[in-house]
């Protein structure tokens, strides 16, 4: 074996022993036991979403708190809650299985990039005095977010990273036609 191989199967060993003690932690917590990871976080992008889904009815109370808000990373999110375990769950979230943790920071990634895409529209709606612009492009895109939340829900529950997979693959065309119908609405 070379060196090289010797160091990378040490590290494997290591990250698996690491992740093995983690979870062992984990019992009497809401942290899920095969994922190593919590919906807690999602509540950051439920609330935001709640909030969008609530502007169309009354722009001027809820545009400052939607408008207010920004993409946290798991690890931001836990420094700024009041979750029980959450040195924990940062440290179960670095040593959560490779696969799972790419899946679950993939589809967080495309939420947080879907939201500021949306906040910005939502701010030059808003600028621009288009209430029915508005009242559509939240209609439109609402389903699109609650759909990636449920996928990152669905892997921290289920513990697998092939939910976003398979979920991806059914929905892409769908979400194409979607954007597509948004441009359209800016065009």
């Amino acid at each position: 074996m070379t060196d090289n191989g010797l160091a990378k199967a040490v590290q494997q060993k290591f990250q698996s022993s690491m992740t093995e003690h983690y979870r062992s932690h984990l019992d009497g917590t809401n942290i899920n036991k095969k994922s190593m990871l919590t919906t807690d976080y999602l509540n950051h992008f439920s609330g935001v979403l709640m909030l969008i889904e609530m502007l169309p009815t009354d722009p001027e109370t809820f545009a400052e708190d939607v408008l207010d808000w920004s993409p946290l990373s798991y690890e931001e999110h836990f420094e700024v809650t009041g979750f029980r375990d959450k040195e924990l769950a940062v440290k179960a979230y670095e040593h959560a299985p490779v696969d799972i943790r790419q899946a679950f920071d993939g589809v967080v990634d495309e939420l947080n990039g879907t939201l500021v895409g949306l906040l910005d529209e939502i701010r030059s709606s808003m600028e621009q005095q288009k209430t029915d612009q508005l009242v559509e492009f939240c209609s439109q895109m609402t389903p699109q977010v609650r759909d990636l939340i449920s996928q990152a829900a669905d892997i921290v529950n289920e513990g697998t990273s092939n939910v976003v997979e398979l979920s991806t693959a059914m929905d892409q065309e769908s979400s194409d036609a979607a954007q597509d119908e948004i441009d359209a609405l800016f065009d």
